[in-house]
């Protein structure tokens, strides 16, 4: 069983990684970053305006040249420039691997490659043709089903000589830091002959915010790519790998899958694009169902007097009856609104059993008499209620 190293530098086993381990959940986790990141917004916001206005003409210019040509790749490499994203390589590219395999880790990867090698990216998405000939996707029938993408790879390397296929076999965007998702076949069945190149995103401190987060929308992370100083992007190219005679179509593609892992340092896990797009449905639930609790709050009428209040308690104390009703009545003067009051209950923000001080001594203040009084009050009712409840359980066993 392979390891995946944490942050921590200790190895987690790949069998013990959850599917939401293979994401970033937020962008700044460190506090230093996210002050940095306040401070910097409006500096970010100026950077991000001046590299669209340029980086949008120097792209445009781009789009007009010969895919191939060295003409096209200069003009790639001073957009980035403009835009703030260096490029690294590593390794040599191989000629004779018509197709290249690499993991995905941002929304640029295939740019990055591009500019090294001048490729052609299969569009997974249904959209006009202007859009894509502009970013150089092409259209082999992925939206129709795996025979006619593998079909359309094929005829496409048969008429197209100069230019390998790049395919990214996770098929969604991950942190590239725990696992990789587990390698789709399809383009292991377009060519015998494969050439693995690994991706590294990484931005030097204070500005170390993630590329990519978990259910996180394109312009999203396009955004952080124009408003920060700078993203380097590492492609290494790996030696390129055959499939062997006896060797399965599955067989080939997971050790092509453990050969990027272990140049990345990682595993790859036993979860598929099909676990990761569940895995963000349920963020974006649980993102809706936040909203939704805080809207409410903010709608729900507020609590006035101590009689809509300790009619309020009395309520709650049917639906958490192991929660102290003076507990809940000293949470509701709080918050004044039974829907947070409810919310702390779940959360556990509210002690089970009655606060310090409940039933205190009465002092010369005469500003604590109330509070005495009705601690007192609560703790009463809490005890009569639950002698009611113990006769009545009697009752039944009798």
């Amino acid at each position: 069983m392979t390891e995946a190293p944490t942050s921590s530098g200790a190895p987690v086993m790949s069998s013990e990684l959850k599917i939401e381990d293979l994401f970033h959940q937020k962008r700044n986790e460190d506090s230093i970053t996210k002050i940095f990141s306040a401070i910097y917004a409006p500096v970010g916001i100026i950077i991000f305006l001046f590299r669209c206005f340029l980086g949008f003409h120097t792209f445009l210019v781009a789009c007009l040249l010969r895919k191939s040509g060295v003409f096209r790749m200069h003009a790639l490499r001073t957009m980035c420039s403009i835009l703030g994203i260096v490029v690294e390589k590593r390794g040599e590219r191989d000629e004779s691997a018509r197709v290249l395999c690499a993991n995905h880790v941002s929304i640029l990867d295939h740019l990055a490659i591009d500019i090294l090698t001048p490729c052609l990216l299969p569009s997974v998405w249904d959209i006009p043709s202007i859009i894509r000939w502009c970013f150089g996707y092409v259209d082999l029938g992925a939206t129709r089903g795996r025979d006619h993408l593998v079909n359309g790879a094929k005829k496409l390397l048969a008429k197209e000589t100069e230019m390998p296929i790049l395919a990214f076999p996770e098929g969604i965007i991950t942190s590239g830091e725990k696992a990789l998702i587990k390698f789709n076949t399809w383009a292991f069945e377009v060519s015998p002959v494969v050439q693995p190149v690994s991706v590294r995103v990484w931005r030097p401190y204070p500005w170390k915010v993630a590329v990519s987060v978990l259910g996180a929308t394109w312009w999203t992370d396009l955004f952080y790519f124009f408003a920060l100083p700078f993203t380097v992007i590492s492609v290494e190219y790996l030696p390129k790998m055959e499939k062997k005679e006896e060797e399965s179509l599955d067989e080939f593609t997971a050790r092509v899958a453990e050969t990027l892992a272990s140049n990345l340092k990682i595993s790859v896990s036993k979860f598929g694009i099909s676990d990761a797009s569940e895995a963000a449905k349920r963020l974006r639930t649980d993102q809706e169902r936040a909203r939704k609790v805080v809207n409410k709050e903010k709608t729900s009428p507020r609590l006035q007097d101590a009689r809509q209040m300790d009619e309020c308690a009395m309520r709650i104390k049917q639906s958490f009856p192991t929660f102290h009703l003076s507990a809940i009545r000293q949470d509701l003067e709080k918050t004044r609104s039974q829907t947070a009051t409810v919310n702390n209950l779940k959360t556990g923000k509210i002690t089970v059993s009655a606060a310090d001080g409940q039933v205190g001594k009465v002092t010369l203040d005469a500003s604590s008499w109330r509070g005495v009084f009705d601690n007192r009050k609560w703790q009463m009712i809490e005890t009569n209620r639950q002698k009611y409840m113990d006769r009545g359980v009697e009752e039944d066993d009798n």
